[in-house]
């Protein structure tokens, strides 16, 4: 009873997070004659996925140029298990690579039972619900840290998480599963949070780098086998998963890493391009500002929070040229980072602060003394 107590705080973020996206997502439905394909984001230049879709669609509402990452995951929730890739998947531009997220259009299509017409439908409901999770779990940790659960909304409010719900993306299920898994993992429910930290990574595997950051965590705490629970269904699903695409598509090139680079390359590449316009230069230089303050914060007074969002804000600076080119695509890739900053900057009071810098694990991991509780 005392832990549901505990997560009343966030019932009203919530609430008011999926009033908000539904009535976002109504306005833009009233402007398109009620075609949900809006949210599916199919390009006009996309010859392939439009025919595809406007072949199984009686209508479809088209993107400038190639469109964006809904039209992949259309595409895949047809087919989730990829059970008849010569009539999807295979279309996708790079199979392997899109069927390795599979958890969207799992959840999408109700495991591949709706016809296509219902997964355009369930494409949106499953992000504004999503939407809500993510604004509940951000808020009752929000709350957990001393702060007003109003802080929940850095949720919601992500230029990031709003850009993947404008397009149809699975960044909003991979993140809300992973803000979801922390809380679970707050409130010692390993099993639950570990299970969730599954879902998100089969959303979008680059969370496994959160699945890692959190081992560390209980590492630094001296809960070994906690670590370890933690780090094992994420693996394990995503592994398996990925021996069955392959499986699948045995004559695929394997997926490199093309989005990783150098330290700070891509970031110093795009700056004379930002130059050119004040709005990317202003939004980047913010975006590295705050992904600074948050490995400090991370450092300083360390929390499960900050240790399983903090390798997002790392990545960042290896992330390649293509990523950094434009606020759209670098705020989508820390879009979690971006969230749990404010939660730890902000929502953080300055005495659950102070609590962690005494409690703070690092020193002992670096020699230097630990300070009492």
């Amino acid at each position: 009873m005392a832990e549901l107590m505990s997560y009343k705080p966030g019932l009203r973020v919530a609430l008011l997070t999926v009033a908000v996206c539904t009535a976002f997502a109504a306005i833009h439905l009233s402007q398109n004659s009620l075609n949900p394909t809006v949210f599916v984001a199919v390009g006009e230049e996309d010859l392939e996925i439009r025919e595809y879709a406007e072949r199984l669609l009686d209508d479809v509402v088209l993107r400038p140029e190639l469109g964006h990452d809904g039209r992949f995951f259309f595409v895949q929730a047809n087919d989730p298990w990829l059970l008849d890739p010569e009539d999807n998947a295979e279309i996708l531009d790079r199979p392997v690579y899109r069927a390795q997220r599979m958890a969207y259009p799992v959840l999408a299509s109700a495991g591949g039972l709706l016809p296509p017409g219902g997964v355009v439908w369930g494409m949106l409901i499953v992000n504004v619900l999503a939407m809500g999770a993510g604004a509940w779990a951000s808020a009752v940790l929000a709350n957990r840290y001393g702060g007003s659960a109003w802080w929940g909304l850095a949720f919601p409010l992500n230029i990031g998480l709003l850009s993947e719900f404008n397009i149809g993306g699975g960044g909003v299920v991979a993140s809300a599963a992973a803000f979801v898994a922390v809380l679970a993992l707050s409130n010692d429910r390993l099993l639950r949070g570990s299970l969730l930290f599954a879902v998100a990574c089969l959303a979008r595997e680059v969370m496994l780098i959160s699945v890692a950051g959190t081992a560390l965590w209980f590492l630094a705490t001296h809960r070994r086998r906690e670590a370890t629970l933690v780090v094992l269904p994420s693996a394990a699903a995503v592994g398996v998963w990925a021996l069955y695409v392959r499986g699948v598509f045995p004559e695929e090139e394997p997926v490199g890493a093309g989005n990783l680079g150098f330290p700070f390359v891509g970031f110093l590449k795009n700056f004379e391009n930002w130059l050119r316009d004040p709005f990317e230069l202003v939004v980047g230089l913010v975006v590295v500002l705050v992904l600074l303050i948050f490995l400090f914060r991370a450092w300083r007074t360390p929390s499960l929070t900050a240790w399983a969002f903090a390798p997002f804000a790392a990545l960042a600076f290896l992330l390649a040229e293509p990523v950094w080119n434009g606020y759209f695509n670098i705020t989508r890739a820390v879009a979690p980072a971006i969230t749990a900053y404010f939660l730890v900057a902000f929502a953080t009071t300055a005495e659950k602060q102070a609590e962690l810098e005494r409690a703070n694990p690092i020193g002992s991991w670096v020699g230097a003394p630990r300070k009492a509780p």
